[in-house]
């Protein structure tokens, strides 16, 4: 098979390897698609934190395929299933992973980081984080179940009601996700802050009611963001301080607020002490997801209830890989970056 690999920092190359055989519980999957996001960015340059990734690496934790072959003890699965397959690797053995908390495992384990991902052309998953599509299913699409699992944890955590206000801030992969995950609560207003006017047309068109440069609006009393200081929830996608802070800022007094953004090691936080307390905030810090949020994305997706093809941008093939990443990199364009294997 063929697959791309990062044998360190600033090296990476499509390679030809023997193909992976099935343990008793495995499933060998033949990868179609795989999305693009910043952290594989990360990945290629070496700047996620040691013990996140191993290298050589095999990246590609967002992607989509069908079964190629099956273990002898494998149950519910077929040769043929279109499926999608979560990237954490649970131990299923300690107290978080009893409690359902998959995502806070305390043995690290991720495709695409420590595991071979979907940037090879079959990759050996165990059965238990395998989740079959419909044979109707897109895909393409399929690879944002990934991210969009993340935003449904998160809301389930907020206990988003239906009637709500909510803010979005950042129009990345995940941003878009929310956005579509949050109209199914039918929310009163859907409120996007980005820093570029494309992103903030493209979360026009995804279902945003209301969008806001934040780059082009002055971060003072009495502002354009200021008057939007009624939001019952804020999802936090962007991944920086200043976004963290501005999310403080703009939920409403005993309103809560989702962190999902990471804006990597070394970066400080700083907000007014008392407004936390004086807003009586709730903040919810949300790393990922975990089984349950996986399944149920996966149910939206499978009764068309999450059609999530709207975020989907260019498409490369795997050979192309060095312009994706130079697309990535550039982060010029808007929607999911996907590469393509040529099956």
């Amino acid at each position: 098979m063929k697959y791309l690999r990062i044998e360190a920092p600033n090296s990476i190359s499509l390679v030809v390897g023997a193909d992976p055989l099935p343990g008793p519980h495995d499933v060998i999957v033949q990868s179609n698609f795989v999305g693009l996001c910043r952290t594989d960015l990360e990945i290629l340059r070496g700047e996620l934190e040691p013990g996140w990734v191993t290298y050589p690496c095999v990246p590609g934790h967002e992607w989509s395929g069908v079964i190629a072959q099956i273990g002898v003890e494998v149950r519910d699965l077929n040769i043929g299933d279109p499926v999608v397959c979560e990237g954490r690797v649970p131990c299923n053995q300690c107290a978080r992973c009893f409690e359902g908390a998959t995502n806070l495992c305390t043995e690290y384990d991720q495709l695409g980081f420590t595991r071979h991902g979907g940037t090879a052309e079959l990759v050996r998953v165990p059965d238990f984080l395998v989740h079959r599509l419909p044979r109707s299913a897109n895909l393409s699409a399929a690879v944002l179940i990934e991210p969009a699992s993340s935003i449904v944890r998160g809301l389930e955590r907020a206990n988003l009601r239906s009637g709500e206000s909510v803010g979005i801030i950042g129009i990345g992969t995940l941003g878009a996700c929310g956005i579509l995950v949050t109209k199914l609560r039918s929310p009163r207003r859907l409120v996007a802050y980005g820093v570029r006017d494309a992103e903030l047309e493209f979360a026009r068109r995804l279902g945003a009611t209301e969008c806001i440069n934040v780059a082009s609006t002055k971060d003072e009393p009495g502002s354009k963001i200021d008057e939007q200081e009624s939001l019952d929830v804020v999802i936090e996608t962007a991944g920086s301080p200043s976004a963290v802070a501005l999310a403080t800022r703009i939920a409403r007094p005993g309103g809560r607020v989702i962190l999902l953004g990471l804006a990597g090691a070394g970066r400080t936080l700083e907000i007014p002490s008392d407004r936390l307390p004086n807003k009586d905030l709730t903040i919810l810090g949300s790393a990922s997801y975990n089984r349950a949020a996986w399944a149920a994305t996966v149910q939206l997706v499978a009764d068309g209830l999450l059609d999530l093809s709207p975020i989907l941008g260019q498409q490369f093939e795997m050979s192309k890989f060095g312009d994706a990443f130079s697309a990535l990199d550039k982060g010029s364009s808007v929607g999911k970056l996907v590469l393509a294997h040529d099956l």
